[in-house]
């Protein structure tokens, strides 16, 4: 059986981020794993939702099991705090998943893929997308433990050595930015303060096109990523910077998941209509 294991910082990056891939594959029989690091106690609360930060945490799980039920996925919930983004207090928690021990969190996740042994593994690129701290953390973390998965030198007693076949980055196209905050300006947004708290530069984000090695079709399944989605209430329900587009111009943006293909290494540019060759 074809086995995916992604390797995700928040509950509701499964669904705004990769729930198009994750139902798509889902659908054609892959057994897919979603393994959360942190419980997003940190994140922001959507305007219209009433809800205190001391609840945040149950609400959010509640939320990403009803996610990941609709996407037809496994869930491996989160065993973190939410580190909060740039210089956000929660980054100082003792029990912050940036803070936590390393090691540890290396051995955790190895144990689950040599427990998976699934062939295709994703998690985070270096940039954590917009530059979140448990997105970039989760890069650290899931890169090293694909490769020490493969190692029976390392974490012995963590079961068997399983090498998955590929690694790959989730990743937004600069072009894609680029043509959002475009469009931004044109309605008087400013796109270098996007967010709730103001604190997200759109003109930072998004990988060059000759950095993007897959590119995943996921138009059939757009319903169902909008489905899973809005199950994450607390958060806005989806539609990320392009919300107030009408429906029709967020299917057109939103058709496609781009992927880096981290392992093996591969030629630059798009070659790769899907994670099994």
């Amino acid at each position: 059986m074809k086995k995916l294991l992604l390797f995700l910082a928040h509950p509701d990056d499964e669904s705004f981020g990769t729930g198009g891939t994750v139902a798509r594959y889902a659908a054609e029989g892959v057994d897919v794993h979603i393994a959360i690091a942190t419980d997003g106690a940190a994140g922001s609360i959507a305007d219209d939702y009433e809800l205190g930060h001391e609840k945040l945490a149950a609400v959010r799980l509640k939320e990403l099991k009803a996610a990941v039920s609709i996407l037809n996925a496994t869930l491996h919930p989160p065993h973190y705090r939410d580190s909060g983004y740039i210089n956000d207090p929660a980054n100082d928690h003792p029990r912050a998943f940036i803070n936590a021990d390393t090691d540890e969190q290396i051995e955790r996740l190895v144990t689950l893929i040599r427990q998976i042994r699934p062939q295709v593994m994703l998690t985070h690129d270096e940039t954590g997308g917009y530059y979140h701290p448990d997105h970039i953390h989760c890069w650290k973390i899931g890169t090293a433990a694909f490769h020490a998965a493969a190692d029976p030198e390392q974490y012995p007693d963590a079961g068997e050595p399983h090498q998955c076949d590929r690694l790959y980055y989730t990743a937004v196209p600069k072009n894609r930015v680029q043509w959002i905050a475009r469009m931004m300006r044109l309605r008087g947004k400013d796109p270098t303060k996007i967010g709730k708290n103001k604190d997200i530069d759109l003109t930072r984000i998004g990988v060059p096109s000759n950095r993007l090695h897959t590119r995943i079709d996921y138009r059939s399944y757009w319903e169902i990523k909008r489905a899973a989605s809005r199950c994450h209430a607390s958060q806005g329900g989806g539609g990320g910077f392009a919300k107030w587009m009408p429906l029709w111009m967020q299917k057109w943006l939103y058709r496609y998941d781009f992927f880096i293909r981290a392992y093996p290494l591969t030629n630059d540019g798009f070659h790769e209509k899907t994670f099994w060759s």
